[in-house]
């Protein structure tokens, strides 16, 4: 029997479920009405490219581990998801930080309101991320 289908139908079904379980325990704060509107707009677009950066930081990982004959490691799991988090956060620091740290602000409380899940719970989790994307590519480059 060919189970390859259970991962993505596992991925699908439990993706809102614990995304629901996040807002309830670590929910957004509560905003002005209509400050989703007055930002969906201006971000809802920078949310869907961050989306496929992160698809393009994973095909990039697997591409860099792939060309570095890299072994199998823990660091190969390190690169693959920091990476998934490094690049739409990259992207979103090139696009709104030229515009003033007002404008990093409020694409993160764009996503915020967007996820209803507070930073409380996404910064500290996108900073390990990110610093284990890092760390483990250096690992991985130095072992070659």
């Amino acid at each position: 029997m060919n189970a390859t289908w259970l991962p993505p139908l596992a991925a699908m079904i439990l993706t809102p479920i614990i995304m629901r379980a996040l807002a309830r325990r670590f929910p957004a704060r509560i905003g002005s009405p209509g400050e989703y509107e007055t930002l969906r707009p201006q971000f809802y677009w920078l949310e869907i490219a961050s989306q496929l950066a992160a698809l393009v930081g994973i095909i990039g990982s697997i591409t860099l581990l792939i060309a570095l004959h890299a072994a199998n490691t823990p660091w190969i799991l390190g690169v693959a998801f920091g990476w998934a988090v490094l690049a739409p956060v990259l992207l979103i620091a090139l696009v709104t930080l030229p515009r003033g740290v007002t404008c990093w602000r409020e694409f993160w409380r764009f996503y915020e309101l967007t996820y209803r899940t507070s930073l409380r719970f996404f910064t500290p989790l996108y900073i390990l991320l990110c610093m284990l994307g890092i760390v483990s590519t250096a690992v991985l480059f130095s072992r070659r």
